[in-house]
């Protein structure tokens, strides 16, 4: 299994382009996001936004299945990317150990990570697909955007018997 093995599986198709697209929308139309979020500061995040929750929650089972964990969910977090955002190198707290990085549309824009040998990995995805990764175990960035506009939501697992299992629905408020 490529998860176990690698750490990290790239999932097309997780949900479909169109519905991909309408949570876009829906971030869009928010015009409510927290603007003080020092990963990437200035650019609109929503912190376990219903709708999001709502998919997070329906997608588990399917991810279960992709990686062959049991898992809880912790919490998601959306953001709206916009030029010249970075992205940071970084590990993700306990909360995320089991991390997905769903692409909600807009222009393209990589991710990286690290593998478990310390090999740079370029990602891209399309809308409605989705990078699972082993958040807090493998190093994880955006170079500079140089494009105009990109959405993402981030739904974050622990697995059920797992050391950070006392995450489960997340321990920020």
């Amino acid at each position: 299994m490529t998860f176990y093995k690698k750490g990290y599986q790239v999932v097309r198709n997780l949900i479909s382009e169109d519905r991909a697209l309408k949570l876009h929308d829906h971030l869009n139309s928010r015009g409510d996001g927290l603007m003080n979020d020092t990963q990437v500061i200035g650019s609109p995040s929503f912190y376990t936004d219903e709708t999001m929750r709502k998919i997070q929650i329906e997608l588990l089972p399917k991810i279960e299945d992709h990686i062959g964990l049991e898992l809880f969910k912790t919490y998601s977090y959306a953001r709206l990317y916009k030029r010249d955002d970075v992205l940071r190198i970084h590990r993700d707290r306990a909360a995320c150990e089991v991390s997905i990085t769903l692409d909600l549309g807009g222009d393209k824009w990589s991710i990286w990570l690290l593998d478990r040998d310390e090999n740079p990995v370029k990602v891209d995805l399309n809308p409605g697909d989705a990078l699972i990764y082993r958040g807090c175990e493998l190093q994880h960035w955006r170079g500079k955007f140089e494009e105009d506009e990109h959405a993402q939501v981030f739904m974050h697992y622990v697995d059920k018997y797992g050391p950070n299992a006392w995450t489960k629905d997340d321990i920020r408020q």
